[in-house]
Formats: C-alpha cells, sequence, structure tokens
C-alpha cells in the first residue's frame, strides 16, 4: 500500500502513520503515548492484544498495513485478537465466527498473522465484503437469512460447511475465547474499546497505546517494547 493513500484514510480519525522506517522514539510518556488501565487485563503477559471490528475501517487500515509489520518486530511478544461483540448489527455472530477460526488455526499450528491463516482470511473476508464491497447482509440480525448470509461470506474463504462451523462452536477452546472476551458491556474488550474506540492495543494486558501519538511502524514497535520492560 502506498503512504499517501493510506494516510488520506486514517488521518481524519486517529494518529498518521508514517509507514517509513527510522522514525525517532523518545521516552513513552503516560497519558500522551499510553494510558494505565485502572483494571488490567488479567494473564496478558508477553502479549499485544489487539481489540477491533470487523465493521471498523481503522481495524481494516492497520491489519492492511500495519499490525503484522509491527509484530515482526516484536517476536518475544504474542498477538492477541480480541473480537468486539458489541459493535457492528452482526458482532455478536462475528467474535463466534473468530474464534472458531482461532480454535482451528491453534489445533494446526497456525501462526494468526500468517496469510494461510482460517483467522486472518475470515477476518479478511468480513473486512473487504463490509468496507470494500459496501455489503451489509440485509442489515438486520435477527433474521437467519441475514445471519447466514454474514456467516457464508467467511466460511466460504475458508472452505468450511455451516455444518461443521456450528459444531466447532461447541470447542471448548471456542467457550474460552468468547468468554475472554466478552460479548456485553461488561467486557474487558468494551471496557478498552470505550476509552479511544477501536482499533485498541492493549501492552501486557496494562497499557493502552493512544494511537493519536503513534507516528510510524518503528516507533510503534518501539513503544510497545519500552512498555513491555516496564516494571
Amino acid at each position: 500500500m502506498k503512504v499517501n493513500s493510506f494516510f488520506k484514510g486514517i488521518a481524519k480519525s486517529v494518529a498518521v502513520l508514517a509507514l517509513v522506517a527510522g522514525v525517532s522514539l523518545n521516552a513513552a510518556e503516560e497519558g500522551k503515548d499510553y494510558v494505565k488501565l485502572e483494571k488490567p487485563i488479567a494473564n496478558a503477559q508477553n502479549t499485544v492484544i489487539k481489540v477491533f471490528s470487523y465493521d471498523c475501517p481503522f481495524c481494516y487500515k492497520y491489519d492492511k498495513a500495519v499490525t503484522k509489520k509491527v509484530m515482526e518486530k516484536l517476536p518475544e511478544m504474542k498477538f492477541v485478537p480480541y473480537h468486539l461483540a458489541t459493535k457492528g448489527v452482526f458482532g455478536k455472530y462475528g467474535s463466534e465466527l473468530l474464534a472458531v477460526m482461532i480454535a482451528k488455526d491453534e489445533a494446526a499450528g497456525t501462526n494468526l498473522l500468517d496469510d494461510n491463516s482460517k483467522f486472518k482470511k475470515a477476518k479478511f473476508a468480513l473486512y473487504k465484503a463490509y468496507h470494500d464491497k459496501k455489503e451489509r447482509w440485509g442489515a438486520d440480525a435477527s433474521k437467519p437469512e441475514n445471519v447466514d448470509a454474514f456467516l457464508k461470506t467467511a466460511l466460504d474463504e475458508v472452505g468450511i460447511s455451516k455444518a461443521d462451523y456450528e459444531a466447532a462452536l461447541n470447542g471448548d477452546r471456542v467457550k474460552e475465547l468468547l468468554n475472554l472476551w466478552g460479548m456485553d458491556n461488561n467486557s474487558d474488550s468494551y471496557m478498552v474499546a470505550k476509552i479511544q474506540g477501536v482499533p485498541a492495543f492493549v501492552v501486557d494486558g496494562k497499557y493502552l497505546i493512544l494511537t493519536k501519538s503513534v507516528k510510524g511502524i518503528d516507533q510503534m514497535a518501539n513503544t510497545i517494547k519500552e512498555l513491555h520492560e516496564m516494571k
């Protein structure tokens, strides 16, 4: 992706990300570069959690141009996605779908940022349908046929039948992920997202990066490293 085109799509709502190398970094400043969460996310040491939604345009832009490049600079950190069930007409179904894909990737030993990841394929299928093709799947999640159409967008991309998907929903790991993400306004993902919106990046479950202060991929990676080293 060209830098200029990325600027145009994201500059009005989040920090302009100069996708270039060699950006200098000063010490991260609380309140400017990050905030410390009042309620840390449990069991999140050595992780970069990304709270996101399929219907968030900036989540899509970050995933296209930023997330993988940042994580490649952080081999000691684990990328952990949290889908936000409370955002988007089909948010609940998006969480269930993506939890199934993560469980399948983990069982296969596939990195979630790898191009072969079912999670990544399903996520981008939803992103592209919603943001590029302006698909809304009937815009009414109370109708089963609309939910089926939403799910089919991703299931066709990863080559999984609806029957296999529904069977996988009962898996222990899927239930664990959905419980971890939460499905209501009391969830960790919602409490993090309401601070500055999504995407929201949390380091070690403690520190939320303020995306308005991010100036580039190197800076973001270095800020994460600095926060990770804080005691």
